[in-house]
């Protein structure tokens, strides 16, 4: 008995404390896996795989380090590993599988409850979104980092594993690029000086 007590305030503790850290980078990570499913329900099922497998290996996370660009890094991975190859592949078995390892049903709760009161229906314009996927890869991943979930150059560069110099320079090809693609809709919008002002001062070309 003694021993499942401890067990028990052992789980108690290791949610708190993931909590503490994961739940307030939810609306980042969303934001991010909608620009990299561009659609809304793939975006959650991306996100709460996310954060499931974060929690699953929770443990080995570094205190010492930066959590932020260490669960970005499963966001990416996810992605890019098995998301992208096996598209639209059901949540649910994820969720089953990772069961055993979730300290209470809360925390399962709480993800889908926080994507239930959430409207990201505007986050991108189609003209954008466009925009976005002729930027190369190996840019428009900094571009994304940096002004859609307003990752620092350091945190970008854990996130990438590439040097900060690297971050720097492919965010500003990659601005460019974007700005240059948008031209023509920024001219019928009347934000043209917008964009070669941001051009000009490597500053984000599009929020959201």
């Amino acid at each position: 008995m003694r021993q499942l007590k401890k067990i028990s305030r052992s789980l108690q503790q290791k949610q708190i404390e993931f909590e503490k850290r994961a739940f307030p980078l939810m609306d980042q990570l969303y934001r991010t896996a909608l620009y990299l499913t561009q659609d809304e329900v793939e975006a959650e099922d991306l996100t709460q795989l996310t954060y499931l497998r974060s929690w699953k290996y929770f443990e080995q996370f570094d205190p010492d380090t930066n959590f932020r660009a260490w669960i970005f890094r499963i966001l990416r991975n996810n992605f890019i590993n098995e998301y992208r190859r096996v598209k639209r592949r059901p949540l649910r078995d994820d969720f089953d599988k990772v069961a055993p390892y979730l300290a209470s049903a809360e925390v399962e709760d709480r993800l889908e409850f926080s994507f239930q009161v959430k409207d990201y229906e505007d986050v991108f314009d189609d003209t954008i979104s466009e925009a976005l996927k002729k930027v190369p890869e190996h840019y428009r991943s900094v571009v994304l980092l940096s002004d859609v979930s307003n990752l620092p150059y350091k945190e970008i560069a854990e996130v990438l594993e590439c040097p900060i110099g690297t971050v720097m320079s492919r965010l500003h090809r990659g601005r460019t690029m974007l700005a240059r693609s948008l031209k023509s809709y920024a001219e019928s919008n009347g934000y043209l000086s917008e964009v070669k002002s941001s051009i000009l001062d490597n500053q984000p070309v599009f929020a959201v």
